[in-house]
């Protein structure tokens, strides 16, 4: 086995931060007035202004999909900042680092049959501005389709590029008896509630419903973050904040006991809110449907020893760090969350959608032996 030379250099490695001069231009792709959602039949009622048509969000959407394909498969990282922003873009940045150490192709998957759901623009005044897509697997012959990938879209200035911010997942249907279900979503590393959220909203002209509450609907972002930053096995699985299940309670038990043995390793994991803030949509139910982006830091040192990463765990930390499978006295490795929660006024929020436990890689650094 291959080790490092004594001494205590630090190794870091990460993404660098990219800078665009320039913007691709797509017609329709700017705040639009025209071609509003129509107003339902019958309706004499005037068309009602949407922060974008749907025709012009439909083709950011299918540009988005074959231009960040085709982007990742030159490893084109001008080309992605120019579709992507926020933790979005910087875990792009990161699969494709990963895939050049590892000398592999960049993984990549389709997404079908959108959904879109898009505010009015009486309902989301001035800038950053946003939409929704909700895809499924691509194939009309999958046997179940409960499970759906949630898109945000944001405008941050007049005229500027519609980006994708985030994607988190959620089962929108019941289950179909006799049918087995596809949970595309754990091919991204993702887990979802299994009892299905509510239809999300929509209002008389079509436009998405928006919480309004969303200020107080987001104050779950800090709480989440604050539960789920402890030194293992210190972490508290039961909150007041929380619902307990799979993606709360058995989460901080599995950081609690992950991998290592913890006599050996000291792994303290920090949460901090990231990336621009995302719409909140009222879902039928009454409920707001929130997702939030996280910096996820895993702080890991050994106690009186060193330690190393097995080969091919927790996502390319190893191949960041060297890719020799060596031994460290510290790593810090970062890493890109979404969560997606389900809130109601008074009583505790249930996570809907996370990877929380597999969160994408940004970097590493470490200190070798």
């Amino acid at each position: 086995m291959m080790g490092f030379s004594a001494g205590r250099r630090r190794l870091r490695v990460g993404f660098a931060a990219v800078a665009v001069g320039f913007a691709v231009g797509m017609s329709g792709c700017t705040s639009a007035k025209t071609d509003a959602k129509a107003t339902p039949a019958g309706s004499s009622a005037a068309p009602v202004p949407m922060v974008i048509g749907h025709e012009q969000a439909e083709a950011v959407f299918n540009r988005y999909l074959s231009e960040r394909m085709a982007s990742l498969d030159r490893r084109d990282v001008a080309g992605l900042a120019v579709l992507e922003t926020g933790e979005l873009l910087k875990e792009s940045l990161a699969l494709i680092q990963v895939a050049k150490l590892r000398g592999v192709d960049v993984p990549e998957f389709s997404f079908g049959r959108p959904e879109f759901f898009v505010p009015a623009e009486r309902d989301q005044q001035g800038y950053p501005r946003s939409f929704v897509v909700l895809t499924r697997e691509p194939s009309d012959h999958v046997n179940a389709t409960r499970d759906a990938a949630v898109h945000y879209f944001v405008q941050e200035a007049a005229g500027g590029e519609w980006k994708a911010a985030a994607r988190s997942w959620v089962n929108d249907k019941p289950v179909t008896p006799g049918k087995n279900e596809a949970r595309m979503y754990k091919i991204f590393g993702f887990t979802a509630r299994s009892k299905e959220i509510a239809a999300v909203g929509r209002d008389a002209s079509g436009a998405v419903v928006l919480s309004p509450a969303a200020a107080a609907d987001r104050e779950v972002c800090a709480r989440y973050a604050e539960y789920m930053s402890f030194t293992a096995p210190d972490g508290e699985p039961e909150s007041q904040h929380f619902l307990p299940g799979e993606l709360t309670g058995d989460v901080v038990k599995s950081f609690n006991v992950l991998k290592e043995d913890l006599t050996l390793v000291r792994k303290r994991y920090a949460f901090e809110k990231a990336g621009p803030e995302l719409p909140v949509v009222r879902l039928a139910d009454g409920k707001s449907l929130v997702t939030c982006t996280f910096l996820r830091t895993d702080y890991w040192t050994g106690k009186n020893a060193t330690f190393r990463y097995g080969n091919g765990e927790l996502g390319g930390v190893d191949a960041l760090l060297g890719g020799e499978y060596g031994w460290w006295r510290d790593t810090t490795a970062r890493r890109s969350a979404t969560v997606t929660f389900e809130v109601a006024p008074a009583v505790p929020a249930d996570v809907v959608g996370s990877n929380a436990l597999q969160a994408p890689l940004l970097s590493a650094e470490g200190t070798p032996k």
